[in-house]
């Protein structure tokens, strides 16, 4: 297995990554400085959760999930800082 499939993985979670981590910042009011590792948390769980239906194992899920969670938070990162630098 190469690298390239863990980030195909990872790029097909990011979305769903995304969502949870959004939702749980609005409900438990979660201070922005704690939500990478919220995204990496929950990447890791979404990951394991859709182990059963590919063909790698857990802890090639797990890296991916750790990496869709780190490009969830990147992102979210990216667009508050293009937001902020539109509003001046």
């Amino acid at each position: 297995m190469d690298l390239t499939n863990i980030f195909i993985i990872a790029m097909t979670i990011v979305a769903i990554v995304t969502a949870v981590s959004e939702v749980l910042k609005k409900t438990f009011n979660i201070n922005a400085r704690y939500m990478p590792i919220t995204s990496v948390v929950v990447g890791i769980l979404v990951s394991m959760t859709f182990t059963q239906l590919t063909e790698y194992n857990l802890y090639i899920m797990a890296v991916a999930g750790a990496v869709a969670g780190l490009t969830a938070s990147g992102t979210f990162d990216l667009l508050k800082a293009a937001k902020k630098e539109g509003e001046l």
